[in-house]
């Protein structure tokens, strides 16, 4: 009986080196997701989707939501990571977190799935919310290395509908958001 805190503890503690090194693994795609939609390689970040991320969402559609999101608010000047969450489901690990990223042309908030297996983070999901998606194009030079990209430019984005009324007092309308389908996850952990 006396062995039991101490068995409870060492599972406690393996237990919490896995989430280290999972969330780890995410916050390394993060980077490398901004990286990459700095340059406007909207493929190579497709590419790296989780396979219940590409079942629900296609290509072609994700490659428009990323190209809003670059267009209207730019190159990534600073993230900022927030709240985390780490779920695990039928043996699978999935980690969330959330991100205040000043972008070139407006802030978002930003929250990314992301699937971890056998250390590989794969994107399951992507939320982004900002009044600046709702605005103009961020200017020409903000917007990244779109140039400098080898896959051939995207097709321009179609023009935004028009905005519906603000509900009254104007200053109480929510912000837009751009969001891909995320695949479900269970609550455990995080701050």
């Amino acid at each position: 009986m006396r062995g039991i805190p101490y068995l409870a503890a060492a599972v406690l503690a393996l237990a919490g080196c896995a989430f280290s090194q999972e969330k780890e693994a995410a916050e390394a795609a993060v980077v490398h997701f901004h990286a990459l939609l700095d340059a406007g390689r909207f493929h190579d970040i497709y590419a790296n989707t989780a396979d219940d991320f590409r079942r629900i969402t296609s290509e072609a559609e994700f490659m428009r939501i990323l190209q809003v999101v670059h267009d209207r608010l730019g190159a990534v000047r600073r993230a900022s990571e927030g709240n985390w969450r780490v779920n695990f489901r039928d043996g699978t690990s999935f980690v969330e977190l959330h991100y205040a990223t000043d972008f070139a042309s407006g802030h978002g908030d930003e929250e990314f799935i992301y699937r971890i297996a056998a250390g590989n983070a794969r994107l399951a999901g992507y939320h982004v919310n900002s009044p600046a998606l709702g605005g103009p194009p961020a200017p020409a030079q903000a917007s990244g290395k779109l140039g400098e990209s080898p896959l051939p430019a995207a097709p321009p984005a179609p023009p935004a509908p028009p905005a519906p009324p603000a509900p009254a007092g104007g200053k109480d309308a929510p912000p837009p958001v751009v969001t891909a389908p995320t695949a479900p996850t269970a609550p455990t952990g995080g701050k």
